[in-house]
């Protein structure tokens, strides 16, 4: 009777051993990986509502709202191109050799009273009123319908991108521009380099080639210095 009694015990013993082992196994299987998986409902930042997690896409608060200079920013230098369509006089400023009333050049040209003034070729591009916007300075010909061709130069003032011309000089009757260049932000000077002749010398002749630097007095430009070299057709 003792031997059925402790085989007995042992069994039972067995089957509740096996019997927790089970219910543990389970417990560790529940949610497939011990519960690391995020709770049913929540997902990452992909799949969030529409309209949430774009902020990033909008501009600065600031980043519209700052004031540009004139001349600057989103205006931008002059350029020469924009010359061929702006204006050359107006009712505050006169070009010289120019008759009277508004002149303002289409694709580069000005005809009226049997005038033609053409804009030429020669052209820089840099500050020349100390307002540290890129001006233009370009040289302009003037055709009074006889032999004279008079030419002279131009300062338009970057007015916020605008051309505006307010300074000039006469270089006088047949006496063709070479070059132009304007060096700034220091000391906004335009060196012009030009063919002319002697004081005695015929106009149907060029024998010098001119370098002269000139600064804007408005209404002109005025030529500070220069230096002739022998020119030879």
């Amino acid at each position: 009777m003792n031997g059925k009694r402790s085989r007995a015990a042992r069994a039972t013993w067995l089957v509740t051993v096996l019997a927790l082992a089970s219910v543990t196994v389970g417990c560790k299987d529940t949610g497939g990986g011990g519960g690391s998986d995020p709770k049913p409902g929540k997902t990452s930042g992909a799949s969030k509502a529409p309209g949430k997690g774009k902020e990033s896409a909008k501009p600065s608060p600031t980043a519209s709202k700052k004031p540009t200079k004139p001349g600057k920013g989103g205006s931008g230098a002059l350029t020469c191109d924009q010359l061929r369509n702006a204006p050359l006089q107006t009712s505050s400023f006169r070009f010289p050799d120019a008759p009277d009333g508004t002149v303002a050049f289409t694709d580069g040209r000005w005809e009226g009273d049997g005038v033609v003034i053409e804009l030429q070729p020669q052209c820089g591009i840099g500050d020349m009123t100390g307002d540290s916007a890129e001006d233009a300075v370009a040289a302009v010909k003037v055709t009074t319908g006889g032999t004279g061709k008079f030419y002279g130069l131009v300062t338009w003032r970057n007015d916020a991108g605008s051309p505006v011309p307010v300074a000039a000089a006469s270089l006088g009757d047949r006496t063709p521009v070479v070059s132009i260049d304007v060096s700034s932000p220091a000391p906004r000077q335009a060196t012009v380099v030009y063919l002319t002749r002697g004081d005695s010398e015929p106009s149907a002749v060029v024998t010098i080639r001119r370098s002269a630097v000139y600064r804007v007095t408005e209404p002109t430009l005025t030529e500070l210095h220069h230096s002739d070299t022998p020119y030879t057709p």
